[in-house]
């Protein structure tokens, strides 16, 4: 049997409605393109909708009750389960895999390996590739800049960075440098993160002669919350989600061509998409602005704290100089109005905090923090955050396209659990017995032998 090889594009947020909107509109033409010249479907996610969770039942094609992540707060010591590129690797296929959210630490791969972007230090292999985890960094605090940009541009630029779009990455940047508030900056952050990641992914595809590779993003999961809007909806920011699109539609374009030239196969793949919060479930919604507060308290470097429905964990770091319960400490003793402004619950490994209820009209309300340091309520906590879009389980994306897949093919009940057997059925390797999963036998031009 031929060696079969694929490209993985794992797309966090890609929403199918949106998809069809711009496919409609022609703004999308390789995407269409793929489609039509393979076989697609709607992939329908189950339970809570954690990127995290998801995408590990996506890698393992098991439930989470056997791979064991559950959410962002979810460590290495968590999984409990091989993933794709681990049961490919052990047949001695090369492996090239860049920032899945199930990858905490550099695997030494006959290829390459950049951990999850989420991670604040990090390592790579080859080491060579560390100035990725520090972009990673940066992003993370929100702290691009031009300066930033100029002092790794002669990184960039001898890996092969493209100058034409090194120059649209500086010219956002300086955008960038004069915008406040979380719609004004969000969408130039993750323009230049896309920008960036996708062609150094591209560059590292074409100088590894690779088996299987994995690409992950979450731009379009952070940019669908602050900006997703109904069908026709006109505003301020209509265009943010739009061109986004375009930039990954020309992304895959350049992955595609790759592909057909060099004989691989093709999978788009999103957990799940998004759809509009009506406006009635938005209002009096409030969130903590986590950096910041981090900042302020001296536990940047300690804790880390991810956005959940109503609240947000926080979790220790690796390596902390402070305790969790230090840190607890500290939020349970900030006042507002010599009231405590957080309800917290505590746990083992976790502090799961919500904002108590304040008054409405919050302009000129003082915060006391523990170090003596008085700020304006506001400038911790949002009040009227840019928050329009909420996951969907009816719009994740799959699309596969290769030499041995059906073209114009829609396909129907298709779950996270079936996207791993089918990887192996390709590679004409073994289904583990435990796997939740069936191989979408219906996707191929001539149905594989399953062992």
């Amino acid at each position: 049997m031929i060696m079969q090889k694929l490209i993985f594009l794992a797309l966090d947020g890609l929403s199918w409605n949106l998809i069809e909107e711009l496919i409609a509109k022609k703004r999308l033409t390789n995407i269409e393109k793929i489609i039509n010249s393979g076989s697609s479907s709607v992939l329908k996610a189950e339970g809570f909708l954690s990127s995290p969770k998801i995408f590990c039942s996506i890698f393992t094609g098991k439930k989470v009750e056997k791979h064991g992540i559950r959410d962002f707060y979810s460590k290495e010591e968590d999984l409990k389960s091989d993933q794709i590129w681990d049961l490919l690797n052990e047949k001695g296929f090369r492996i090239g895999v860049f920032r899945p959210l199930s990858v905490w630490s550099a695997k030494k791969f006959d290829g390459f390996c950049i951990p999850n972007p989420l991670l604040l230090e990090k390592s790579t292999y080859p080491q060579s590739l560390n100035f990725i985890g520090e972009l990673d960094k940066k992003a993370r605090s929100e702290k691009y800049s031009i300066f930033f940009m100029i002092k790794i541009f002669w990184k960039l630029v001898t890996f092969g960075f493209p100058l034409i779009q090194l120059l649209k990455i500086i010219k956002s940047s300086i955008l960038l440098a004069f915008k406040r508030g979380l719609e004004e900056r969000m969408h130039l952050l993750k323009e230049i993160e896309l920008r960036i990641h996708t062609n150094l992914y591209y560059k590292l595809l074409k100088k590894y002669s690779l088996d299987f590779s994995v690409f992950f993003d979450y731009s379009f999961d952070t940019l669908g919350h602050i900006y997703w809007r109904k069908k026709g909806e006109k505003s301020k920011y209509s265009e943010i989600l739009p061109n986004a699109y375009k930039i990954i539609d020309t992304f895959i374009g350049k992955v595609n061509n790759y592909a057909k030239r060099h004989d691989y196969h093709l999978i788009i793949c999103s957990d799940h998409g998004f759809e509009k919060i009506e406006k009635k479930y938005r209002e009096n919604f409030r969130t903590i602005k986590v950096l910041t507060l981090l900042r302020e308290l001296g536990f940047y470097y300690d804790i880390y704290g991810i956005f959940m429905i109503g609240s947000v964990v926080f979790r220790l770091r690796p390596d902390s100089t402070n305790s969790l319960k230090d840190f607890e400490n500290t939020l349970r003793a900030i006042k507002c109005e010599e009231t405590e402004l957080f309800n917290i619950k505590s746990y083992e490994k976790k502090l799961i905090v919500k904002i108590n209820d304040f008054y409405e009209d919050t302009a000129g309300l003082k915060v006391e923090l523990p170090n003596k340091k008085t700020l304006n309520l506001d400038s911790i906590i949002d009040f009227n955050p840019g928050h329009t879009g909420a996951h969907s389980a009816d719009n994740g994306v799959f699309i596969f396209n290769g030499p041995l897949v059906k073209e114009g093919n829609k396909i129907k009940d298709i779950t996270p659990y079936d996207i791993t057997p089918t990887i192996l059925a390709l590679y004409d390797q073994p289904i583990p017995p435990d796997i939740d999963g069936r191989v979408l036998k219906e996707v191929f031009k001539e149905k594989p032998d399953v062992i």
